[in-house]
């Protein structure tokens, strides 16, 4: 019996190493891909614009409204921010400080090329991690210049998010300037918009780098982001619950992946935003456990334990195009774990709902949808059996027949699985499953990929190649001719592989030879006929003898 233990060997298709390689550059790849499907980080581009009740302010919301601030600003707007901070905060000067924030604020917030350099270049990181927390005279100032003071809180927790929203250096800034603590501080202000903002700005510092993520995890991010999505759940507070929802899913994000202690108690949190009907907030959900799926099979089980599968199968059948991708990427990802989390994949019906993502029209869907199925098909012989039961198999054929070159590999993969299966387990009822895909019109489009310039490719076509003609042998049962065989000859088959005896790589000629040998070798007597015979000294050729010196060279 196969050990249904090794089925990371199995979703190879050839050995282990093949399958851990495979299953990391599939994740890369999808990784990459995924950008166009959602940004790690975010500027803050527009908001609500606060009006103070001062005189002062009323007098400069005039001059803001017609003069927007410049480049060259910058330097004066810093002064102004910076002499505020060194004189103690004095009340006089709060205003005019404010209305400088406000118009650093406003130049990082412009969408290209916001000059985050020139602002860091005024040393002013620092200043904005300095308004984040109240100073120690707030007590003493009047109901509206504390109210004053929250803005400009606000305000700065913004500055600090688009600067953070740029690479990674600019992210490192305002780490280096001290801003985690009074960040996470923010997150239990009483002011909603403070809160929103602090945590904007901790989702694009995780969403910089693994590096920056376990830095927030280690200052105690999780339950504080946890906290703050359960509170703004309960309250109905959408849009923060949103920012807090995509600030979790960057905190369980990137390689290597978080340690567990930081991610398993994100999960009940999780289910239960599954059970929410907002868009934006259920694809964010769903990225955050497509993310955690990345990881090893452990993350994958508690997914499962948790009770997730359910909730994201119904987004993957019903969710907007934007929940379905991270549900399906999500979904994908659990089925490379272990058996029983594939199964209770399977479970929910998994392979009744993927039938339209292959053969969506996005490319990138019918890729994904066909990966999935791979991993399928690198399961347990029940596993197997079901997706050979269902009308998904002559839908992988024809994207093996007839698709984009990505979308092909997938395809070879899920059918070579199968075909890998028999020789695992070689049996008649192993071999029933190949007649199956051959009589859906597998053997064309397989023999086609024996074209191929990729080596990894070529040799999984030639694996497949081998195993279904051996497949065919066993359904023969000595008794009758190989019908493969037949059939391997009329789609051209026997010609690709003697072309690929020329091929430079010494395993794709070794292959090509040995299933020439196999299957399609002359029969003993006609060997006999056409190949030497050495006599002595002399060359025999049908039985004439010829001297050999008779040869010269």
């Amino acid at each position: 019996m196969r050990d249904h233990s090794a089925r990371r060997t199995l979703k190879g298709g050839l050995n282990a190493e093949d399958a851990r390689t495979r299953r990391a550059e599939t994740k890369i790849e999808l990784r990459k891909a995924k950008r166009d499907d959602v940004l790690s980080k975010r500027r803050n581009f527009a908001a609500v614009e606060h009006t103070l009740t001062t005189p002062l302010e009323d007098a400069s919301s005039a001059h803001n409204s017609t003069c927007a601030p410049a480049v060259q600003d910058i330097p004066a707007l810093a002064q102004q921010t910076l002499a505020y901070l060194k004189n103690g905060c004095r009340n006089a000067e709060t205003a005019l400080a404010l209305q400088a924030i406000i118009k650093l604020r406003k130049l990082l917030s412009i969408p290209d090329g916001p000059p985050i350099d020139e602002v860091l270049a005024q040393g002013l990181a620092p200043a904005f991690v300095e308004l984040l927390s109240p100073p120690s005279c707030a007590m003493n100032l009047s109901e509206g210049d504390q109210k004053t003071m929250h803005i400009m809180t606000f305000e700065a927790a913004w500055c600090l998010t688009n600067v953070a929203s740029g690479t990674t250096n600019h992210c490192r800034a305002v780490i280096d300037a001290g801003a985690i603590v009074p960040l996470l501080g923010l997150l239990s202000s009483p002011s909603l918009d403070a809160r929103e903002q602090a945590v904007w700005c901790l989702s694009n510092i995780a969403g910089d780098c693994a590096e920056y993520r376990n830095i927030l995890l280690r200052n105690g991010a999780m339950p504080r982001v946890l906290e703050m999505i359960e509170a703004t759940a309960i309250a109905g507070q959408m849009t923060p619950l949103r920012n807090a929802t995509w600030a979790l899913s960057n905190l369980v994000r990137g390689k290597p992946a978080p340690a567990s202690e930081f991610v398993m108690p994100a999960l009940p949190t999780l289910l239960k935003l599954l059970h929410l009907d907002d868009g934006d907030l259920l694809a964010d959900t769903a990225w955050a456990l497509a993310y955690i799926a990345e990881g090893n099979n452990n993350f994958i089980d508690a997914i499962v334990a948790a009770g997730c599968i359910p909730r994201m199968l119904y987004h993957l059948e019903f969710g907007s195009k934007t929940v379905q991708v991270p549900a399906l990427r999500a979904l994908s990802n659990m089925l490379t774990g272990s058996d029983a989390s594939t199964q209770a994949v399977l479970d929910g019906g998994f392979l009744r709902i993927i039938s339209p993502f292959v053969t969506a029209e996005r490319t990138r869907t019918r890729k994904e949808a066909c990966w999935a199925l791979s991993n399928v098909a690198a399961g347990t012989p029940t596993q197997i059996d079901a997706l050979m039961a269902t009308p998904l198999i002559p839908a992988i054929i024809q994207r093996l027949a007839c698709d984009e070159y990505d979308v092909k590999k997938e395809a070879l993969w899920t059918l070579a699985n199968i075909l890998h299966a028999y020789k695992a387990e070689p049996s008649l009822r192993t071999a029933t499953r190949i007649s199956s895909l051959v009589q859906a019109g597998m053997m064309g489009p397989l023999v086609k990929m024996l074209e191929v310039n990729d080596v990894s490719i070529l040799k999984l076509a030639l694996e497949a190649c081998a195993n279904m003609l051996a497949a065919g042998g066993e359904l023969a049962h000595g008794k009758t001719s190989n019908l493969f065989v037949v059939s391997f000859d009329e789609v051209e088959g026997i010609e690709k592989l003697e072309a690929l005896q020329e091929h430079e790589n010494a395993s794709i000629y070794d292959k090509a030879v040995a299933i020439l040998e196999a299957h399609f070798g002359e029969d003993d007597a006609e060997d006999e006929n056409i190949l030497p015979n050495a006599s002595d000294n002399a060359f025999t050729f049908n039985g004439i003898c010829s001297p050999a010196s008779a040869f010269v060279f």
